[in-house]
């Protein structure tokens, strides 16, 4: 029974921090760096959250920017990427001196529990909705706008 009790207290603290974010609750306090290693802070400001999760799904994104190219500082909004499939060197070599010439901030999600933390179906992107720190909305998509 002790060792049970010891499992489980031991576990406990991970499924804690294991919840995906839902409409309602306050966002975490992520540290999310851009391409140019620089911190991306979610601030009470903070309206929208734009998540990608596949190439395809940036391009799309990056095209919109490209477009809009106002549209982020506008609608106080973050676009996220999901960078934990790309291999360090991969990364390293070409993917951020590309996204170093774009206009616009990509927070970089490179660790699996940021991406666990936010709700994804597939094929689509996530875009979340904030006021003040709290989630009013969570819509997926396959196209921007």
């Amino acid at each position: 029974m002790k060792y049970f009790l010891f499992v489980l207290l031991l576990i406990l603290p991970f499924g804690l921090f294991a919840k995906t974010l839902e409409v309602g609750l306050p966002i975490h306090n992520l540290v999310i760096k851009d391409q140019f290693e620089k911190e991306l802070p979610i601030t009470a400001e903070t309206k929208k959250i734009i998540i990608s999760y596949t190439k395809a799904q940036g391009e799309i994104i990056k095209a919109y920017l490209e477009k809009h190219p106002n549209y982020l500082s506008e609608n106080n909004a973050l676009y996220f990427m999901d960078a934990t499939s790309v291999p360090g060197m991969i990364m390293n070599l070409f993917m951020l001196p590309k996204f170093k010439k774009y206009s616009y901030a990509i927070g970089l999600l490179e660790e699996d529990e940021d991406i666990a933390y936010f709700p994804k179906r597939e094929s689509m992107m996530t875009v979340i909705s904030l006021e003040n720190f709290v989630v009013t909305d969570i819509a997926f998509s396959e196209k921007l706008f």
